[in-house]
């Protein structure tokens, strides 16, 4: 039995930067207060954790200190209230994700209606609404699209969350078009590692009989890889941790395994799945 991973097995820019950013305010500060996760990844955000982050949901009880943003952004007005109560701001927004937040202020200025191709929960999402005024809607797929009403002589623009694969995006403004808009901007707001892990996680499950996909389950970029690799490679499975291995996945026709991980994974996180498979006797 073979094992390939993909060229992809370590954290994305984005990311480097976020945990690099935390890791060395940590150095200089007892405490760091973090709102909401700063990658979602379980892991990493533990060990940040063990050296003095600490997670948070509203800066309702902050008083002093330091507020990380984390590497999905923060909504606009969210900023403007932190920076009111004096905390100093630590933000590792990923460079992809300010670049469709300016995309999104300058759209929503210029009179567009916005459309934003993404998952309406997301943290990065629920940011990017903010940075527009006025007319803003979020669809999750072609069929969300195909259902919204568009006025006659509508003024559009559309641009993704960060991690959605090319494939949405195209399909939801594909059906943007047949609505036949008076004017269709659109913006690829799509993260390059995002489209390079997920073209190299769909080729490698082409090739294999069983793809594992190592990440966090509430990564929008690890379950997009999933969606990817089950269109090709129906025996694809995502888990977070070598834990979550099972032998009976590995049968008689298991030949090669396939190995992809999310932009937030450590890379110690794919070499425990691959040594674990080892020590099962399956590989």
């Amino acid at each position: 039995m073979k094992i390939l991973l993909t060229d992809r097995i370590v954290f994305c820019f984005g990311v480097k930067r976020a945990v690099r950013m935390a890791e060395d305010a940590l150095k200089k500060n007892r405490r760091i207060y973090s709102l909401g996760s700063i990658i979602h990844n379980a892991q990493v955000v533990d060990d940040l954790s063990k050296k003095g982050l600490r997670v948070i949901k509203t800066i309702a009880g902050i008083r002093k200190g330091a507020v990380l943003i984390s590497s999905h952004g923060i909504s606009p007005n969210v900023a403007r209230r932190i920076a009111r109560k004096g905390l100093q701001i630590i933000d590792t927004t990923c460079p992809f994700v300010l670049n469709a937040q300016k995309a999104a202020r300058r759209l929503g200025e210029e009179g567009y209606r916005v459309i934003i191709v993404g998952d309406a929960d997301h943290p990065e999402v629920r940011a990017l609404v903010d940075f527009v005024s006025t007319g803003v809607v979020v669809v999750r797929d072609r069929a969300q699209a195909a259902s919204l009403k568009l006025a006659e002589g509508a003024k559009v623009s559309m641009l993704s969350q960060t991690t959605q694969s090319t494939e949405n995006f195209l399909d939801a403004v594909r059906e943007i078009l047949k609505k036949k808009p008076k004017e269709l901007r659109v913006i690829n707001t799509i993260c390059n590692d995002a489209e390079e892990r997920q073209s190299l996680a769909r080729q490698l499950a082409g090739k294999v009989d069983l793809m594992l996909i190592v990440g966090g389950r509430n990564s929008a970029n690890t379950k997009r890889l999933l969606d990817v690799c089950k269109k090709v490679q129906k025996r694809a499975r995502l888990i977070e941790t070598d834990r979550e291995l099972r032998k009976a996945w590995f049968n008689n026709n298991v030949r090669v395994v396939g190995i992809a991980s999310g932009a937030s994974t450590p890379d110690r996180a794919v070499r425990h799945v691959v040594n674990k498979i080892h020590r099962k006797g399956v590989a």
